[in-house]
């Protein structure tokens, strides 16, 4: 699969493909988690997508001295809450102030003259409800495109750690031509801290047409039923005799590590 990004400022954190193993070093013997497949191969979908500038959430006296201070507009505040939302500039990257500014963007007017706009993409925004004010909004500086009929689903981090928790989120990329933003939990306890380029969600690729599935409960004599059912005495037999069978037999080698950690 072919994806495009565009990243719509300088030198910013970009998202990378997703590895098969969570740590640099592989513990010998068996029973390691890189050993079961589902879990490596799940590891490895998509991109890993890292935070684009630093951030966070805490009382006001906690504040890096180079932190930009702010409230979430009225109709966002959580009464009693006097922690402070705080971002930290990174001129490199165009982002001062809560805001990227984003490379131009050439257009033809009504009248056939050529101008140019520069969107002003935010850093941090707001539910405009107080029913959501448990919520914020992170946007990400770059577009994503995929093919036709596949579409991004954002979620946390797959068994990896994160600072924050996300909303899921799932977005048609192939036709999509804005930012994506990540819908965030605004912890409702503590300091959020969150530094430029740590890992904050991950992106894997669904076909469209899997969003609405049938299922059929098959009565116990049915041939499918009897077929699986010898497959499953099948699986069995041969599990005994060899207990890394499903890497064995595995029809993809997507998220397997090449390195034997037994």
């Amino acid at each position: 699969m072919k994806l495009t990004l565009l990243p719509l400022v300088p030198d910013v954190p970009l998202p990378v493909r997703a590895s098969a193993s969570v740590r640099a070093v592989v513990p010998r013997g068996y029973g390691v988690q890189e050993q079961c497949l589902p879990f490596t191969a799940a590891c490895a979908l998509g991109l890993l997508v890292p935070a684009p500038f630093d951030f966070g959430l805490c009382e006001e006296c906690d504040v890096p001295p180079q932190g930009r201070a702010f409230r979430p507009p009225d109709v966002a505040c959580i009464p009693g809450d006097a922690r402070v939302f705080y971002v930290i500039d990174h001129p490199a990257s165009r982002f001062t102030g809560n805001a990227f500014d984003a490379d131009p963007l050439p257009f033809v007017d009504e009248h056939g003259m050529h101008k140019e706009m520069r969107p002003v993409q935010p850093g941090i925004s707001f539910m405009n409800r107080p029913d959501q004010a448990a919520h914020f909004k992170l946007h990400l500086p770059w577009v994503l495109k995929t093919p036709a009929g596949v579409d991004s689903l954002f979620v946390q981090p797959i068994n990896r750690p994160a600072p924050l928790r996300l909303l899921t989120g799932l977005v048609e990329t192939d036709w999509y031509a804005h930012p994506v933003n990540l819908v965030c939990d605004r912890p409702s306890t503590g300091s959020l801290h969150v530094r430029r380029g740590e890992l904050i969600a991950q992106v894997f690729f669904v076909d469209r047409g899997s969003r609405r599935l049938s299922q059929e409960l098959e009565p116990p004599d049915a041939a499918q039923a009897v077929e699986m059912k010898n497959a499953l005495r099948e699986w069995f037999l041969a599990h005994a005799s060899d207990r890394s069978t499903y890497r064995r037999l595995a029809r993809s080698r997507h998220g397997q590590i090449d390195s034997d950690a037994g």
